[in-house]
């Protein structure tokens, strides 16, 4: 007889080699169920797409158009783009520009005849070498020139322009008027008390009346002391020597 096979051990049964393990599902049952979960969340991200699509992309701010900040960028902490106005970023208060001053461009030296008046109608006097722009004085130079005239003799505007100043100076100028000129700063002094008929702002013409000669300050005579300014009188201007001009200005009444 042969030999016998071995017995199998009971309750034991071989495993497939293509068997699963227990409680697994085969995988194409994890595939199915895989696709019907993405069927079922495309509607919810159509819906997602659609709002991103009306927000549209965002917003970038032109270069130039005047300092404001970029979208997104708070106020105040990104920089300016290049090329800009210049002006303050947006939701600031633009800067108040500031106030110039009209400096007064000098006319040359001859004008033309008939243009000026001269500022004391009536009989007058140059004066002497003391009377002049440049003379000495007690701790400054004379800044004008001198005409002596009778008190009470009309003084008028050389020129027509705005009253900026009608003031008194007890120890100097006594009362005195000053034109902004279209072309100089006219300076009137030791006006007569009560001749004064012109106030500060008002607009006059050539010849109009200022007032009288007079005696007022420290004066030791009555006289008109008339001075020329380039510029603003006391304001970046500078007096200059008006003989040149008051001889051309000069009536057939000077002396």
């Amino acid at each position: 007889m042969g030999s016998a096979l071995p017995a199998r051990p009971l309750g034991k049964r071989p495993r497939a080699e293509n068997s699963v393990a227990a409680g697994s599902r085969p995988a194409r049952h994890a595939d199915a169920k895989g696709a019907m979960r993405f069927r079922h969340a495309l509607p919810a991200l159509a819906v997602a797409l659609a709002a991103a699509a009306a927000w549209g992309p965002p917003a970038v701010a032109a270069p130039g158009e005047g300092g404001g900040a970029a979208a997104g960028t708070p106020a105040g902490t990104g920089s300016a783009p290049s090329g800009d106005s210049g002006g303050a970023a947006f939701g600031q208060a633009a800067p108040k520009p500031k106030h110039r001053r009209r400096h007064h461009r000098a006319q040359p030296t001859s004008t033309p005849a008939g243009a000026h008046s001269f500022p004391i109608a009536g009989v007058f006097d140059w004066g002497g070498p003391d009377a002049g722009f440049g003379a000495k004085r007690k701790g400054h130079r004379h800044q004008g020139q001198d005409l002596a005239a009778a008190s009470g003799t009309p003084v008028i505007a050389p020129y027509r322009g705005v009253v900026t100043a009608v003031q008194y100076q007890a120890k100097g100028a006594g009362r005195y008027v000053v034109i902004d000129g279209e072309d100089y700063d006219y300076v009137f002094m030791h006006l007569r008390t009560g001749s004064i008929v012109v106030r500060e702002g008002e607009r006059v013409r050539t010849g109009q009346a200022i007032g009288a000669v007079g005696s007022t300050g420290e004066s030791s005579g009555p006289h008109l002391h008339f001075e020329l300014w380039e510029g603003t009188w006391y304001d970046g201007g500078h007096p200059i020597d008006p003989l040149p001009l008051l001889q051309q200005w000069a009536s057939p009444a000077s002396g």
